[in-house]
């Protein structure tokens, strides 16, 4: 299949040949033939592939052919070049002007592209004084958008001194006064925030060449007089407190509410809380001025703990001061007279009334110390171990050591101290000795009696020491005794007569004030009255057993032999009165009878005056008196009856007045 021609591209038709001289053009009006006999350039697209030399590769590139190898071009290419070469000529100029054209065009092309492309902005980290203008103004610009003060002042500092004539004039003039009025706002939020020299200092920086440096300047005016308006009021305040002219320092405290400063209306709540202060410590000094006048100088520690509350920062703390300073100098002085007479306690109580915030002399620190090392070595309080009265000791002799020699109260201190010394020798020995008693063995708890008895009845702690021997001679005898005891009460258990006869004997052995002599005392006694009721209860079985009517006699003298101070005598002396009672009913039963009877017959006085003969002492004393009682109220109401009924018979006779034979009662 034959291969087919390739069809040239319009710019190959167009390209101007090269002669075999390439520094000698062609002639225009060559013919084709002389075109085909000339060098041309083709691709190996046009031609027939050619072997390349041996060892080196050949590129797809224009190569230069021979004339021979021209004239192997196609018949087809030929006529082809022949067609367009008149229309080539014709075009030419056209071809130049539309390159020409082209050319201009790419120019202003590229010249749009590279002014509307955006320059590389400056690297503002690289920055520095041999950087140009444009690229400071523009870092400083970056900078200032922070809102930074000392950034802003940066900036304005880079275009303050920049004359018209700079080419970045206009532009730094428009960045200063954005820059100023933030200057001038960051300004007035310090002086909203209390910072009236740091709003000034800041304000002060705006330049003059600035538009709004006369507006900072008013604005620095301003707040410099409201300043100092405030200030003028508070001093007229203060004074108005001082003398304590409350009316007019409330008016001046309403004129500071009033000024325009951030920095007083802030402390507007602190000035009317020291006005509020001042009223209240006014009043407690007046209190306390009036309790001392009412009262006597040993409670003027009173009087200062009424002050107490006063705030030190107030005027009126000024006089309070002198106040208390007078009452504490009275009240030491008493405490001194009275430690003088030995009255420790009074004393202590003076010193003690003073509040504690109340500033004391060394003096006053030195009798306090005196005082207090006192208190404690004479304390007797010994039911705290001997340790724990250790640490006082430890501590008074401290405080009578901080005393100063140039004291008044030095003399005392050294006359003190070595007795707490002493004290504190005695506590160690009677501690090792309370150890000793701990073991609750007899001969531990001897060695421990031994060591109490070693301190002498010169030392302090002698009273401390008896005490302790006391308590430990006791629970050794405790010790010595129980077992004695003990013994006796198994004894006593069996409730026989010989076992308890013979603890009573061994209980008797625990001689008086032992430590167990009171409970042996108590056994004792309730084992006599054991052993009394088992020798006395047959007597009482004896006179139960016969005491029948008509032998109560009889059992009243077998009862008779319970002796008085045993057991069972008192239900001896319950046994014999019952019996006594049976016997006296008896031996009066009849004469109560009879006279029942004689009063039943109308005998009346007779009948009373037999009931009479019962005595008081006797069984039925009781039940005659009531006999005799109801006896008399009837004889009454029959003589009575008589008086009215001779009344009314208006009958003088003498024979009325005489008892009838059938009642010879009334006499």
């Amino acid at each position: 299949m034959a291969r087919k021609p390739p069809t040239l591209s319009w710019f190959q038709v167009f390209q101007k040949p090269r002669s075999e001289n390439a520094d000698q053009p062609l002639h225009p009006h060559s013919s084709p033939d002389d075109l085909l006999n000339s060098e041309i350039k083709v691709t190996h697209e046009d031609v027939e592939p050619v072997a390349p030399p041996e060892g080196r590769r050949v590129e797809n590139r224009w190569v230069k052919l021979p004339k021979a190898a021209a004239h192997k071009i196609s018949s087809g290419t030929k006529g082809t070049l022949q067609t367009l070469s008149p229309i080539a000529q014709a075009w030419k100029w056209q071809i130049i002007w539309l390159g020409i054209l082209a050319a201009a065009g790419g120019t202003a092309i590229g010249a749009f592209i590279w002014l509307s492309k955006v320059p590389p902005a400056a690297d503002c980290q690289q920055i520095s004084s041999w950087s140009a203008e444009s690229e400071r103004l523009f870092c400083a610009q970056q900078s200032a958008s922070s809102g930074k003060p000392e950034q802003i002042l940066e900036a304005i500092k880079l275009v303050k001194n920049w004359t018209p004539e700079h080419p970045l004039y206009g532009q730094a003039q428009g960045l200063m006064q954005d820059w100023s009025n933030a200057l001038l706002t960051l300004a007035r939020d310090r002086v909203t925030q209390k910072d009236l020299k740091g709003g000034i200092a800041l304000a002060n920086q705006i330049p003059k060449s600035s538009a709004i440096y006369k507006d900072a300047q008013v604005a620095i005016k301003r707040w410099r007089e409201e300043f100092n308006k405030g200030q003028i009021l508070y001093d007229k305040i203060l004074i108005a407190l001082k003398k304590q002219n409350w009316n007019l320092a409330s008016e001046h405290i309403a004129s500071l509410s009033l000024v325009n400063d951030p920095s007083w209306q802030d402390r507007l709540s602190e000035v009317r809380q020291r006005a509020t202060d001042e009223k209240v410590a006014w009043q407690y000094l007046k209190d306390a001025r009036n309790f001392a006048k009412s009262t006597s100088p040993e409670q003027w520690g009173r009087a200062i703990a009424i002050t107490d509350p006063i705030s030190r920062k107030t005027f009126v703390w000024e006089q309070a001061k002198a106040e208390v300073l007078r009452w504490r100098n009275t009240v030491f002085g008493l405490a001194v007279a009275r430690l003088d007479k030995q009255d420790l306690v009074g004393a202590s109580t003076l010193v003690s009334s003073i509040p504690a915030s109340v500033k004391l002399t060394s003096d006053n620190q030195d009798l306090i110390r005196l005082i207090r090392a006192k208190e404690i070595a004479a304390d007797t309080d010994y039911r705290q171990p001997p340790l724990e009265r250790l640490a006082p000791l430890w501590l008074a002799t401290q405080l009578l050591r901080q005393i100063n020699a140039q004291s008044p109260f030095y003399a005392q201190a050294k006359v003190l101290l070595p007795r707490l010394d002493l004290q504190a020798q005695d506590l160690v020995q009677l501690n090792i000795a309370s150890s000793l008693s701990n073991v609750q063995q007899l001969p531990i708890l001897e060695l421990a009696i031994d060591q109490a008895k070693q301190i002498s009845p010169k030392r302090p702690r002698r009273l401390h020491a008896q005490t302790l021997l006391a308590q430990w001679q006791k629970e050794a005898q405790w010790m010595e005794d129980r077992p004695v005891l003990r013994q006796a009460q198994q004894l006593a258990k069996a409730g026989k007569l010989d076992p308890l006869r013979s603890a009573v004997a061994l209980a008797s052995l625990i001689k008086p004030k032992r430590a167990l002599s009171q409970e042996a005392q108590s056994d004792i006694v309730n084992w006599a009255a054991q052993i009394q009721t088992i020798e006395d209860k047959p007597i009482l079985d004896e006179a139960k057993a016969i005491a029948t009517p008509g032998k109560w006699g009889q059992a009243i003298q077998i009862a008779s032999r319970v002796q008085p101070g045993r057991a069972l005598y008192g239900d001896a002396r319950s046994l014999i009165g019952e019996w006594v009672y049976q016997i006296q009913i008896a031996q009066d039963r009849p004469i109560l009878n009879q006279a029942s009877s004689l009063a039943n017959g109308g005998y009346l006085t007779r009948a009373i005056d037999l009931a009479s003969q019962i005595s008081s002492r006797r069984a039925l004393y009781g039940e005659a008196q009531g006999a005799i009682s109801r006896w008399s109220v009837e004889r009454a109401a029959i003589w009575r009856a008589r008086d009215q009924e001779a009344a009314s018979q208006s009958s003088g006779s003498a024979d009325s007045t005489q008892e009838p034979a059938s009642d010879p009662a009334p006499q």
